[in-house]
């Protein structure tokens, strides 16, 4: 599939996510075959103010393109600046609107789901951000602000007027969140009612329910979020599920720490060890749930004080499950 002049490979996408989708684990992720990565969304005032914080958000490597970078705000004029500005310093190969958040710190603002509340802001900022730019404009949205008003397919048709390159459905409402199951008919419905690329996000955590999204609803590609937390090997068994339609074993347990390791070692060659060893405990629950002793085998990662303790304790881990 093609996203403007962006050829992409394999339609299987990693979701931007706060908080998790940084350098390291693009990389990661990228080197399992997700056929398009994104940064963690970027503040567009932000990037204007030229925040330090903020500027780490938008580095990448070529190893990680095709990349989207993704942006939130509420003004065209911020927004359109902020994308003019990362087209000309980081040449990314798309650039995200970010019109889905659900965070109260994001809507209070007026920027992400909030936006879906007012379309014709939402338009105005597509229409600006996309003038300003010769990079392709992307977009991606929730079904509306809460369950009275489900709008995804009439937003879709303004912004695909408004000239966006593709759209990423993400089927609940703001107001839920996550509390409710993803419902697929609504990435049906936008794909049926659009011309341009369709990507259908929301619970997909297994290769199979990805073929399932594409048989459903018809989505051009689909975009895996939480699913990726804690086995990026999804990408791969995604991929080769859906050229050969062979059931894939889970990720193994060994699998899981050695993915931790990896994960680890990128990171370490981009930060202090002390930074790496923090960041790192927001990813045990994910990567060792289900596992035989996780809780106990987390409880010594989140208490462990330096990096090489942390290490220690993943390798005994693994040789405790070889045994």
């Amino acid at each position: 599939m093609n996203i403007g002049n962006v050829k992409i490979e394999f339609p299987v996408f990693l979701a931007p996510m706060a908080g998790y989708t940084d350098h390291a684990f693009r990389i990661l992720c990228k080197e399992q075959g997700a056929g398009v990565v994104y940064t963690e969304f970027v503040s567009s005032e932000g990037i204007i103010r030229g925040s330090e914080k903020t500027q780490n958000y938008l580095t990448f490597d070529d190893i990680e393109r095709p990349i989207g970078i993704q942006i939130f705000g509420h003004n065209p004029k911020s927004m359109a600046e902020a994308a003019k500005y990362i087209e000309e310093n980081y040449k990314p190969d798309i650039i995200d609107l970010n019109f889905g958040c659900p965070v109260k710190k994001v809507t209070k603002k007026g920027a992400g789901s909030s936006l879906l509340r007012n379309l014709p802001l939402m338009a105005e900022i597509a229409r600006n951000v996309i003038k300003s730019v010769n990079t392709p404009v992307t977009a991606k949205i929730r079904s509306g602000w809460n369950n009275s008003e489900i709008l995804a397919t009439k937003a879709a048709k303004i912004l695909e007027a408004e000239g966006v390159a593709a759209l990423t459905i993400h089927p609940r409402t703001a107001s839920s969140r996550y509390n409710q199951p993803a419902n697929w008919n609504i990435i049906a419905d936008v794909k049926s009612k659009v011309k341009i690329p369709v990507i259908g996000n929301g619970d997909i955590k297994t290769p199979e329910d990805a073929g399932k999204m594409f048989k459903e609803t018809g989505c051009d590609a689909v975009m895996i979020g939480r699913g990726a937390l804690g086995n990026p090997l999804i990408f791969r068994n995604t991929i080769d599920y859906l050229k050969g339609g062979k059931l894939i074993p889970t990720i193994s347990p060994i699998s899981k720490i050695n993915f931790c390791l990896h994960h680890i070692s990128l990171e370490s060659k981009m930060r202090e060890d002390v930074t790496v060893n923090k960041l790192m405990k927001k990813y045990y629950r994910w990567y060792f749930r289900e596992l035989p002793n996780a809780s106990e085998i987390r409880t010594k990662l989140v208490k462990s004080t330096n990096l090489n303790e942390t290490i220690k304790i993943l390798e005994s881990f693994k040789t405790y499950l070889f045994n």
